[in-house]
């Protein structure tokens, strides 16, 4: 039987999803702390392992008898290249939870490495960008001719401590997004939308999502790709005044405090909160006679999902299902693939208005 390992199994989603493969795939957790990681693989009758990464040696060592990993561990601007590093040294498949755009980048530039090691690189495997890539693929699936796309994301309900400290760190003056078939920036906050989510136009802004980068491997033809987020007014205005800030004093002020508010954030969002809570996506994709044309999803809280597509990612994985290199799941699995996890519906909007 192929064996998987978790790298990360200490941190909040590394648990759930532990607790989730647990007898159904061979697994074995593992992380930096050997004290945590024996406390979380202990109680579920699981192999573990400690590991620093930054040890070149180390990690190899580490990896011995794995077909494939899981990383969990951010920030994954610090850790993703070093495991890739070991995974293609060993000839072991690569998944991740990231959804930082950069890091995105930064691996599938090492695509053909990866095909030359026979292995699969499958960045973030977690809510972003795996579901947003599948709803922007079907999109595409269902009206051809689409040149461009543009994806609203309601409000988050649940955050974690991880969650805010992975946003400071990403702490930018500028926003991505694809324009011409290339990749851009603009000011942060300065690009706003309206969408309907359910209950009404409302307003987003542009943020920093990985399905900028995915999008142009995913859908070359489409050449123009922007994904905004919903925020109240207050958080808009901030995050406008953030940009502009940081355009004149650089970034690393701004990260620094956005760290300390990590600190002392809950390291857990409240469950029966985070069980509740669900996202809205919708894509809007336009044609060249400049109609626009809506597919909505409905997706969990972004820790259910993320358990549950990482979860079926690996068991796909393990079973030889991904083509070697660096893709997306939605490229590697379809645009069902998170409907098929079970962590997002599709909910059917095509109407057709001008642009």
């Amino acid at each position: 039987m192929s064996r998987a390992l978790l790298y990360g199994a200490t941190g909040y989603t590394g648990r759930a999803i532990a607790a989730a493969l647990a007898g159904k795939v061979d697994l074995v957790l593992a992380g930096r702390n050997e004290r945590a990681v024996r406390a979380v693989a202990e109680p579920l009758g699981l192999p573990w392992r400690a590991f620093a990464l930054g040890d070149p040696q180390a990690v190899r060592a580490g990896l011995a008898g794995i077909d494939a990993v899981l990383h969990a561990a951010g920030p994954f601007a610090a850790t993703a290249m070093p495991m890739l590093e070991a995974c293609l040294a060993s000839g072991t498949h690569y998944l991740d939870l990231g959804g930082e755009w950069r890091v995105i980048q930064a691996l599938f530039a090492r695509d053909a490495e990866a095909r030359a090691a026979g292995i699969a690189v499958l960045p973030g495997a977690a809510l972003t960008p795996a579901a947003t890539d599948c709803l922007l693929l079907a999109a595409v699936e269902r009206w051809p001719e689409t040149r461009a796309l543009r994806l609203g994301i309601s409000a988050a309900q649940v955050v974690s401590r991880g969650s805010v400290a992975t946003m400071a760190g990403l702490a930018d003056p500028g926003t991505v997004i694809r324009r011409k078939g290339t990749l851009a920036m603009v000011p942060a906050g300065s690009l706003t939308a309206m969408f309907d989510f359910g209950a009404g136009p409302q307003e987003t802004v542009a943020t920093d999502w990985a399905s900028v980068v995915t999008g142009g491997d995913l859908l070359p033809e489409v050449k123009d790709i922007a994904i905004y987020s919903a925020m109240h007014w207050s958080m808009r205005a901030g995050y406008r005044a953030s940009g502009i800030g940081m355009a004149l004093t650089g970034a690393a002020p701004w990260r620094v405090a956005g760290s300390a508010i990590a600190r002392v954030w809950p390291e857990r969002p409240d469950e029966t909160r985070r069980e509740a809570a669900r996202f809205t996506m919708v894509a809007e994709a336009d044609d060249p006679w400049r109609r626009v044309r809506r597919l909505r999803m409905e997706t969990l809280d972004g820790y259910g999902a993320s358990v549950r597509i990482a979860c079926e990612a690996v068991r796909r994985v393990l079973a030889g299902s991904a083509p070697a290199g660096v893709s997306s799941l939605a490229a590697a699995f379809g645009s069902g693939f998170a409907v098929e996890a079970g962590a997002a519906r599709f909910l059917a909007d095509d109407r057709s208005t001008a642009a």
